[in-house]
């Protein structure tokens, strides 16, 4: 009874002749809602609450007993869902937040402890936005645990999600050329690249005399905007090197503010680009340095005691004597020579897409703002917020059909963060193909279908794929093999690292962490 009355109530609204235009409108939107959600990275066992389906999986890390340091965006939408996927996979999180007694933080974490059945969640002091609190935070960790082994504490992993806007607001900048700054550039420097660079730079002491066959991961997460910003990269630090100019693209920008640097107060989005792509290019070279100070360790790469994989692994990582004459010299040396650099620390970037988010919409519908404080601006302030909550309103089913939720961009981040590394075979076959075929280097926009293998670090993936961002030209030739100065990586992580410096030193701190 109930279909014929629904058959009819519908034959008698629509025309029958519609009926096949409504049929196609609906498949095109249940295809393009299908296709802006991505690939489904986790399949249907690992998305729901159950603590034994990771364990089964061999193609993905148990948590069970690792821990992992959620240094920025715990508490955003997407971090929040990443923190409970990860709690149910059997990981302790620990979250790092501007105020432990603030009652939103509180609640968040009951709740999360409540749906995940899990009391291993907990939130640590430390502003990621300041340099101080970092290094205060860090010289905590550092100082060590007197009930773990040897009274380091153990670190699994390091995420970084996307920070708000509202701990963007609260950054505060200090300077040694400029004094306190309040600018949207500078801010944005100091907690997408900054502070995370001296937070890695301060924990690497503890982190360096973790066990070697323990696998300790730094995941990442990039802007989906980060091809808006090759045209800003130098922009970001353009207002706060003091250092001597180089070459000729330091001398410019010793010249004053540019237009396109005059405009890039008002690109949030290029800005968060630039931000993205600077920060990939400093895990580049982090992770190999990282593998030089992997090759100059004496430890055993594997447990003690097991003698049988130490004798593989030391037979991996030895140069392989090619025959008399052979052709193959340079290449199985070459590649010896990479099979030895190989950190334990291994550093993972994922862009999880456009997520459907108030930080999206501010960034294409920008919040009215009352800069005067009488009747006639209230008013326009009054009117443009009306006008863009009209506009949000029907713009929300094409941001709902196009943009992803919280849930579908976290299982991205989860992806990252669980699957397998690539073993010694594999590395060795992918390094050997590397050199025999003709390079690619680290030309922008080529895609390498890796969905099925495991990760490689130092490498951003999107979608399961393997996305090569566009840079700056200096960057489209891959940092050498040995300790090189001179060339565009290094530069820049120098220049990063000195600006860190000088930031702390104005605040009246020093640095005391190990060279790398």
């Amino acid at each position: 009874m109930p279909v014929h009355f629904f058959a009819s109530a519908v034959s008698s609204t629509v025309p029958t002749e519609y009926w096949a235009t409504i049929a196609a409108s609906l498949v095109a939107i249940s295809l393009l809602k299908t296709w802006s959600k991505g690939a489904k990275l986790l399949d249907a066992q690992r998305t729901r609450a159950c603590a034994e389906a990771p364990r089964a999986d061999k193609r993905f890390v148990d948590l069970h007993g690792r821990i992992i340091l959620v240094a920025t965006g715990a508490f955003t939408p997407l971090g929040v869902v990443t923190l409970a996927s990860l709690a149910h996979r059997g990981a302790q999180i620990i979250a790092l937040t501007a105020s432990i007694s603030s009652p939103a933080v509180i609640q968040m974490i009951e709740l999360i402890r409540d749906s995940t059945q899990s009391e291993l969640i907990y939130a640590e002091q430390c502003d990621v936005g300041s340099l101080e609190s970092i290094s205060a935070f860090a010289a905590l960790w550092n100082s060590g645990d007197k009930k773990q082994q040897e009274g380091v504490r153990r670190l699994d992993g390091l995420l970084f999600l996307p920070p708000g806007r509202e701990e963007l607001q609260n950054v505060q900048v200090q300077t040694a050329s400029t004094g306190t700054s309040t600018s949207r550039k500078d801010r944005i420097y100091q907690l997408h690249v900054l502070a995370r660079l001296h937070l890695v730079n301060s924990l690497l002491s503890s982190l360096l005399v973790q066990p070697p066959e323990r696998e300790v991961r730094i995941v990442s997460v990039m802007s989906p905007f980060y091809a808006a910003g090759v045209a800003h990269f130098d922009v970001l630090s353009s207002a706060t090197s003091t250092g001597e100019p180089k070459n000729a693209e330091s001398e410019a920008e010793t010249r004053g503010p540019t237009p396109l640097q005059t405009r890039s107060e008002s690109s949030y989005s290029a800005l968060i680009g630039a931000a993205s792509l600077r920060w990939y290019v400093l895990t580049v070279e982090l992770q190999r340095r990282l593998d030089l100070l992997a090759e100059a360790d004496p430890r055993p790469r594997t447990k003690l005691g097991d003698v049988e994989m130490q004798a593989r692994a030391d037979a991996m990582f030895a140069p392989r004597a090619p025959p008399s004459g052979s052709r193959s010299t340079s290449v199985e040396a070459q590649v010896a020579l990479r099979m030895k650099r190989h950190s334990n620390i291994s550093i993972i970037n994922v862009c999880a897409g456009f997520e459907r988010s108030s930080d999206i919409i501010d960034t294409f519908f920008p919040p009215a703002s009352l800069v005067y404080n009488d009747a006639f601006h209230k008013f326009i302030f009054i009117v443009r917020t009306s006008v863009r909550l009209i506009v949000l309103l029907i713009v929300w089913p094409v941001l709902w059909l196009l943009a992803k939720s919280p849930a579908t961009a976290a299982d991205s981040v989860v992806w990252a963060t669980t699957r397998t590394l690539e073993s010694l075979s594999e590395r060795h076959a992918r390094i050997t193909t590397s050199l025999t075929q003709p390079a690619r280097s680290l030309q922008p926009n080529i895609q390498v279908t890796r969905r099925n293998d495991n990760l490689i670090p130092a490498e951003l993936y999107r979608e399961g794929n393997i996305i090569r961002p566009p840079l700056p030209q200096r960057f489209h030739v891959a940092p050498p093999d040995h300790t090189d100065t001179d060339d565009a990586w290094s530069q820049l992580w120098m220049q990063d690292e000195q600006e860190v410096e000088r930031r702390i030193t104005a605040l009246g701190g020093h640095i005391q962490r190990p060279k790398v």
